[in-house]
C-alpha cells in the first residue's frame, strides 16, 4: 500500500451533517439528564422535608 492511498483513506471521515446531529443529539441527551437529576434530587429534598419537619 502506498502513502498516497492511505492518506486518501484517511481524509475519507464522516459528514459533518451527521457528526453535528450526534453532537446535537448529546447536548439534549445531557439537558435531559441534567433535568431528571435535578427533579429528582428536589422530590428528594421535599419528602425529607416533609419527613422532618
Amino acid at each position: 500500500m502506498s502513502q498516497i492511498d492511505t492518506t486518501e483513506k484517511l481524509s475519507e471521515g464522516p459528514e459533518t451533517g451527521s457528526s453535528l446531529f450526534a453532537l446535537c443529539g448529546l447536548g439534549v441527551a445531557g439537558i435531559v439528564m441534567l433535568g431528571w437529576i435535578s427533579a429528582l434530587a428536589w422530590i428528594a429534598w421535599r419528602l425529607v422535608d416533609w419527613l422532618l419537619f
